[in-house]
């Protein structure tokens, strides 16, 4: 059995005004660094043996502050970055909900129906990330791993854990500055 924390990163002012990110690398806002900072000490106590982070500096910060009491270096892992959203990042979710009604309706009740327009397919990036998780369970057996990433990257390893399709991933993905216990067997 591996325990996964899985943690969603801190605030950016990019998620204060609803503007989607996906893999446009924005930085944690100062409310965002505290929120990190108060993440670190709310899982100071728990027994980590390994961290491993998104590449984005959203994550990268949070799960920095993370690893500091705990000594450990973070692994920053391309798998763990967010969707790629194509077209669909930088704008506003009002904006997008706008412009791209009809897909964007699809994409929040079956996002294996439809991508954002030149965004990554949900299937394959689920693919990648199963194949990270299939890893990590195996070398971390009976251990402790912190996982820090973002909301839709949360949403599908939470999917993987559980058995369930990429479909359902909306209904399993953290809110922004929490986290979540797991944990799994090999599968």
């Amino acid at each position: 059995m591996t325990r996964l924390i899985l943690v969603r990163h801190g605030q950016t002012d990019w998620n204060n005004i609803n503007r989607l990110q996906g893999k446009i690398d924005v930085p944690l806002n100062a409310k965002g660094l505290k929120q990190a900072q108060d993440m670190a000490a709310q899982l100071g106590g728990e027994k980590i043996n390994a961290i491993f982070s998104s590449k984005l500096l959203r994550s990268f910060a949070m799960a920095e502050k993370i690893a500091k009491p705990h000594k450990l270096k973070v692994k920053k892992v391309k798998e763990l970055n967010e969707l790629d959203q194509g077209l669909w990042q930088g704008l506003l979710l009002s904006d997008v909900k706008k412009r791209y009604k009809k897909q964007y309706n699809l994409w929040k009740s079956d996002p294996t129906l439809v991508q954002p327009p030149k965004g990554e397919d949900i299937k394959e990036v689920f693919g990648s990330v199963s194949n990270f998780m299939k890893k990590v369970i195996d070398k971390f057996t009976n251990k402790t791993v912190c996982i820090v990433s973002h909301e839709i990257i949360t949403g599908l390893i939470k999917c993987y854990i559980k058995g369930l399709s990429p479909k359902d991933m909306w209904e399993h993905t953290l809110k922004l500055t929490s986290w979540e216990v797991i944990e799994s067997g090999k599968r």
